[in-house]
């Protein structure tokens, strides 16, 4: 029997889809920030207003592939973030660091000069499939911090921010998502 996709449903028939058991995605969380947000909080990580996403797995045995698309910037040249279930760091970069730097799930820098005056954005993007073995809701943030307490960091915006003619300084969109995936 043949196997025919509905293209404006989506559903498929003619197949029972046996032998399907894993990998199927299950549901999927999708969390927008369209706003912008900042921190002067001295290296000490903070929850990013906006980048959280919940998700209530519908088995222990999922894996949960989180997603995260961020735009940052800051005027001391460097964006840091740390990505959370509920209060627990996962996905951050401890293995092979060097003895003097922190766990952080991504870090991205560039010269100060350029990010101040030219308005260079940092994009951060990761992926990282989580077992977090409940079927409790579940939720997957972002934290942020600045290098030093009279430094700024940004999200979705440049650190000069110019708002002229010249078309200088896009604001920006963030993303998280969660995507329960069938184990």
């Amino acid at each position: 029997m043949p196997i025919v996709l509905n293209g404006t449903t989506g559903d498929i028939s003619g197949s029972s889809l046996t032998g399907i058991s894993t990998g199927k995605i299950l549901q999927v969380k999708q969390v927008e920030k369209t706003d912008t947000w900042s921190t002067n909080a001295d290296f000490t990580f903070v929850d990013v207003t906006g980048l959280a996403v919940t998700i209530t797995p519908s088995s222990s045995s999922s894996k949960i592939l989180v997603l995260v698309d961020v735009l940052a910037s800051s005027d001391y040249w460097v964006t840091y973030f740390k990505l959370l279930r509920g209060s627990t760091e996962i996905g951050n970069t401890a293995t092979g660091k060097q003895s003097n730097q922190g766990n952080y799930f991504s870090a991205y820098g560039t010269n100060a000069t350029d990010s101040n005056a030219n308005g260079y954005i940092h994009h951060h993007t990761r992926q990282i499939l989580d077992s977090p073995n409940t079927t409790s809701a579940t939720t997957y943030k972002l934290q942020s911090t600045s290098r030093a307490g009279s430094y700024n960091a940004y999200v979705n915006r440049t650190v000069p921010d110019r708002n002229d003619n010249a078309e200088y300084d896009n604001r920006y969109t963030s993303r998280i998502s969660a995507m329960e995936v069938a184990a």
